[in-house]
């Protein structure tokens, strides 16, 4: 009988301390719901075959108020020589930013990637490392992290793209690893109806003003490319085909609200969802049109929307990545989507 008794104390005192270490491991660590490479920022410029070291932040959200350890060395690709490093911190409740030092000698100028992997969620950031003969490329261009160049001859940006969205589609080929079915609703709830094709890389150059200004005569957007995002993937404007309403186009739109036309070219007339929510946030910068002013999502700073938009759906004020104040569009969920009568600035130019 003694020795039942001893028994079962000893099955409920490891019952109860397997109970506590469980409640100890699950749920107490670092966790994030989203990272935003996209919407990086460095605290210097880069140029190629020069000694560098800085402090990059990558915005986050959804962080539980945990500490984290400094993380490994990542080496950098596209421009190699450089290496950043997770530096330890302790995350906000809500949203705030990792620190990374980077250091290191580009051994070239142009896109410098690093791969990055906090706690389940993984993004590119991307730094743009200057010619030591060429005006240095403004900071936010970096923020293009799509673009497989960017060069900068002190009055115009020139960015390369090949078009290859980095989030699935119904659109890509089956055998693609970013393919996912699809079958809506897509953008306002529409039922989903598959157009025809497949995304095809393409080969586009932007040539955008770095410092833009309003013009006397504001030009109308041309069907086609009339902007870039953020990641690569080239803006519309609110037309279909022909210079009609999108209409019926809307139907076709994938799960990030992009779809690919005759020329296997994928683009977004309206709000690019992957990068609203995936990528940065609603509020967040998404790109630039041809005539070098950015565009925003949907939402301003706090969660309000953008009012006092003009008839080229853009206005003025101060933002995170113009602090001084800019003229910038807007996407919305209505018509225009994105631009309205014309270009607010002067447009630059686009070849493929």
């Amino acid at each position: 009988m003694k020795n039942i008794v001893v028994v079962s104390i000893l099955i409920i005192f490891l019952s109860v301390n397997s109970s506590c270490k469980k409640k100890i491991v699950e749920g107490s660590g670092p966790e994030i719901s989203a990272l935003s490479c996209g919407t990086s920022s460095f605290s210097a410029t880069a140029t190629s075959t020069s000694a560098y070291n800085a402090i990059a932040t990558v915005p986050y959200a959804g962080g539980n108020g945990i500490g984290y350890e400094a993380g490994q060395t990542i080496s950098s690709y596209g421009v190699t020589g450089l290496a950043a490093t997770l530096q330890t911190g302790t995350l906000s409740v809500g949203n705030g930013n990792l620190s990374f030092i980077i250091s290191g000698t580009p051994a070239t100028s142009g896109l410098a990637k690093f791969d990055i992997d906090f706690y389940g969620y993984s993004c590119t950031m991307v730094l743009n490392v200057n010619s030591g003969t060429s005006p240095s490329l403004p900071t936010v261009y970096s923020k293009i992290y799509g673009a497989s160049s960017m060069t900068f001859d002190g009055t115009y940006v020139t960015i390369k793209t090949s078009d290859l969205p980095d989030h699935k589609s119904i659109y890509w080929p089956l055998n693609h690893p970013l393919y996912e079915a699809f079958s809506g609703p897509t953008f306002q709830d529409s039922t989903f109806v598959r157009a025809p094709g497949n995304i095809i890389t393409q080969n586009i150059t932007l040539k955008i003003p770095a410092n833009p200004t309003m013009a006397n005569t504001h030009a109308r957007t041309p069907m086609g490319v009339i902007g870039i995002g953020l990641d690569g993937v080239p803006f519309f404007n609110q037309y279909a085909a022909g210079g009609v309403s999108l209409g019926a186009e809307i139907h076709g739109f994938d799960q990030y609200h992009g779809h690919p036309q005759m020329t296997g070219m994928y683009h977004y007339h309206v709000e690019p969802t992957f990068l609203t929510t995936v990528r940065a946030t609603r509020s967040s910068l998404m790109g630039f049109l041809l005539d070098g002013f950015p565009v925003y999502g949907p939402e301003e700073e706090g969660g309000a929307a953008p009012t006092g938009l003009d008839v080229y759906h853009g206005h003025v004020h101060n933002t995170i990545d113009y602090p001084s104040g800019i003229y910038h569009y807007h996407f919305t969920g209505t018509t225009p989507y994105l631009n309205g009568n014309g270009f607010w600035g002067t447009a630059g130019t686009v070849t493929q």
